[in-house]
């Protein structure tokens, strides 16, 4: 007998924080491969003759009900409650997301100086948790609740927890090379391996329970179904066959002034240096689906009064027990996190840029059977050069207050989170993620033979 996957996902809350994928990571000119997911279109014109990624990995959570003192962990971390140490948020509508993003052996190439292809693997996993009532979630927190009369009040529950593998070709290629401008594009094919998911809805639940009678009396309804699971653990599993192609698209524009003054950005350096002052970008990442084939939709109809011990041991178990249920097997599709994206590059100086990055989920959050992009912004000021990049990042989060965090690449290794710094000052945190990665770069030359005779005229 399975267990009811998403309630026990929502017992998570008291132990969530949050952010994005590789926050503030996109931003780096030299982050390769990576930032192709972001906007494909970084592929054409890059830094690289060859970026071979070998593995990274980033975890990023969010949620508006819990937040947590990490600067306890450093004072007795042994002694440490997440439980019992954090603050919570209640209210009528509480929502949790999280997203595990790893980004395994991949590389790109150059076909010719205005074409280029990647190739990439890609694990996903994603969890929204929409209008949680975190005012009962706290009152079933009370260790004398079973004493207490409380009311029951939820209206358009919905979760979806869904894991995934990638495999993209990504073609990036210049459109236009003009005095001062610069255009490039970009498309990712990705095929799409399903590993499973679960979902819940409800659009309302409604009652009361009576602590004399020790009875629970509601009305309402409550629906879930589980995908490529299998009944004895709740795995996912990739071997089922649900399988689909999804992708996605890209432009950057770059503004490049003449710069004889100083000729490192002077275009003739080509493609080892940035050329750009201002650089604009937008995409649309993560369109399309995976339909999973005859899964198995519980719906109860949940009306009447029931004694509160038949739910003691087993959740659905007591649904089944107390309450009519239709039980239809049928395909599902769950819509990939589409979003759009955007980013803002201004180069202050040789080495020193300040960027504004961002995202917006364009999935309906009403969708039983569809994840959410987290919207953000991010500013990033950072110190950018071929061997390291140093930057600073301050993001507004949804379902979280203002994060503040910290990123390094130094050669092949890049590591950082999006909320470190905020974390280790404030008292009441929402926000904690990380990234690492690990590469091999082939950067091009910082200047281009076949032109060195005319870059020697600037010097």
């Amino acid at each position: 007998m399975r267990n009811l996957p998403l309630c026990a996902i929502a017992l998570l809350i008291s132990f969530l924080c949050a952010s994005q994928s590789y926050s503030g990571k996109e931003t780096d000119n030299y982050s390769g491969i990576t930032s192709l997911s972001f906007n494909p279109a970084n592929l054409a014109d890059s830094r690289f003759k060859t970026d071979i990624n070998l593995i990274q990995v980033s975890s990023t959570t969010s949620n508006d009900y819990y937040a947590f003192n990490f600067s306890e962990l450093f004072n007795d971390a042994s002694g440490i409650s997440f439980e019992e140490s954090g603050m919570r948020f209640p209210s009528q509508n509480n929502n949790v997301y999280q997203n595990l993003d790893i980004l395994g052996p991949s590389f790109l190439f150059n076909l010719s100086d205005k074409h280029s292809l990647a190739i990439s693997t890609r694990v996903r996993g994603y969890l929204n948790l929409r209008e949680v009532n975190g005012n009962l979630f706290e009152t079933l927190q009370d260790g004398d609740i079973l004493n207490k009369d409380f009311n029951i009040d939820m209206e358009n529950l919905n979760g979806t927890a869904h894991a995934w593998g990638e495999a993209g070709l990504t073609y990036g290629f210049v459109v236009m090379n003009k005095k001062n401008h610069f255009l490039k594009a970009g498309v990712t094919a990705k095929y799409l391996l399903g590993a499973g998911g679960f979902f819940m809805n409800s659009n309302n639940i409604n009652g009361s329970y009576d602590s004399v009678a020790e009875t629970i009396s509601a009305n309402g309804d409550l629906s879930y179904a589980a995908a490529n699971s299998t009944d004895e653990d709740d795995d996912f599993d990739f071997g089922n066959g649900s399988s689909s192609i999804g992708g996605d698209i890209g432009l950057i524009y770059e503004y490049r002034p003449e710069l004889k003054k100083d000729r490192k950005l002077d275009s003739l350096a080509l493609r080892g240096h940035n050329q750009y002052r201002l650089k604009l970008g937008l995409s649309i990442t993560d369109i399309g689906s995976i339909t999973y084939q005859d899964v198995n939709i519980d719906t109860y109809s949940i009306s009447g009064t029931v004694s509160a011990s038949d739910f003691d041991e087993d959740f659905e178990q007591g649904l089944e027990d107390n309450y009519s249920f239709i039980s239809n097997t049928q395909d599902v599709t769950v819509q990939l996190p589409t979003a759009l994206r955007y980013s803002l590059d201004l180069r202050v100086d040789r080495n020193i840029y300040i960027a504004a990055t961002g995202a917006v989920g364009l999935n309906a959050s009403t969708d039983p059977y569809s994840n959410n992009q987290l919207n953000y912004t991010t500013i990033v000021p950072r110190y950018e050069s071929r061997l390291f990049t140093l930057y600073t990042n301050i993001s507004f989060v949804e379902y979280a207050d203002m994060t503040w965090g910290a990123g390094l690449r130094f050669g092949p290794l890049s590591f950082g989170s999006g909320s470190i710094l905020s974390n280790l000052i404030s008292e009441d945190s929402q926000a904690a993620d990380f990234y690492i990665g690990l590469k091999i770069p082939f950067h091009h030359r910082l200047k281009s033979k076949k032109k060195k005779n005319k870059f020697k005229e600037l010097i």
